[in-house]
């Protein structure tokens, strides 16, 4: 995903660039992948079954699998056009009977209204965010009951010790503001894991550090095949064990819980006239995403009634990018 290419927001990963596909990620990342779905079989029983669920920053739908069989309806939302069409194809039949709806929008200034969502996760996407705090708190002002975010932490383990032999690297990590690292052209940041959860508690959740994955970090990257076969057994089973010990403090990616305090019910307005099925039931809890405006309906395009804003429907995904 990437953030709206405007100010105060820039782009920090342009996903529809140079006919990009993100899945070609993954090729090759078979340990993540791996380590990722098995922190999310788990976590995906903690958060407990949904009527509406929303994915922020859900790229294709990599994780679609995880949440399909616990919600009656999902939300994948997205930056990326790319993305939300490989989403469309991928997901045809679950995006036609509304199952899963593909919004496209900016995560800092959503469509939705208060609590629309009953839960939610954001998995690989906070390192793409400048402004994290903006960003989180608008994700979790749409979320009613609970959250999952991976937390892309600068203080694991590998990187301590890489800063053990600097002074400034030391006072850099240990500090709470983020760290950003990678090329001029695709910035990306790593936070102190603290400093989120304070982020979050100041939007009304309580926190817990549920699981510290990718602890061993690409380590099936840079051996031979032959030797990535023989590890295999092991190292999944001590990525597993690490992560519940190594929790907070090992792994780059540190798996949060947020539930809210005291659950809100969701802010719906009222059905739109003309719409029927599961449109208007997302209908219900969408909101003009630039001055919070109730829209008005049709089957391809969202009006809203105070700036005159338009939002259409594109193929499988609505666009609520203005």
């Amino acid at each position: 995903m990437s953030v709206r290419p405007t100010s105060p927001h820039d782009t920090v990963a342009d996903y529809d660039s140079n006919d990009y596909d993100y899945q070609t990620f993954w090729t090759g990342r078979d340990y993540e992948h791996w380590a990722e779905t098995v922190v999310l079989t788990r976590l995906m029983r903690e958060l407990g079954p949904s009527e509406w669920f929303a994915d922020f920053g859900g790229g294709f739908g990599r994780n679609a699998v995880h949440y399909r069989d616990w919600v009656a309806h999902a939300v994948l939302i997205d930056y990326s056009v790319t993305n939300l069409v490989r989403a469309g194809e991928l997901y045809a039949e679950d995006v036609a009977v509304g199952r899963l709806h593909l919004v496209r929008a900016d995560l800092a200034a959503l469509p939705f209204v208060d609590s629309a969502f009953d839960a939610a996760m954001t998995i690989r996407v906070l390192h793409h965010l400048a402004e994290i705090d903006l960003a989180v708190g608008e994700m979790l002002r749409t979320v009613r009951r609970r959250a999952l975010f991976d937390v892309p932490i600068k203080h694991h383990l590998l990187a301590r010790a890489r800063a053990a032999a600097s002074k400034t690297k030391r006072a850099e990590i240990a500090g709470r503001e983020p760290i950003q690292v990678g090329q001029t052209e695709e910035k990306f940041w790593t936070f102190q894991l603290d400093a989120i959860r304070s982020t979050m508690s100041r939007s009304g959740f309580d926190t817990k550090v549920a699981a510290s994955v990718n602890n061993f970090r690409r380590w099936d990257q840079h051996i031979p095949p032959s030797a990535v076969r023989l590890l295999t057994p092991p190292m999944r089973s001590l990525e597993q064990a690490a992560q519940r010990t190594g929790r907070g403090w090992w792994g780059p990616n540190q798996f949060v819980i947020a539930t809210r305090r005291v659950p809100q019910p969701a802010a719906l307005v009222e059905a739109p006239h003309g719409i029927d099925g599961y449109l208007a039931q997302l209908a219900r809890r969408m909101r003009c995403p630039l001055c919070a405006g109730m829209l008005s309906w049709t089957t391809d395009l969202a009006t809203c009634a105070a700036c005159e804003s338009h939002f259409e429907r594109r193929g499988a995904y609505w666009n609520f990018v203005p």
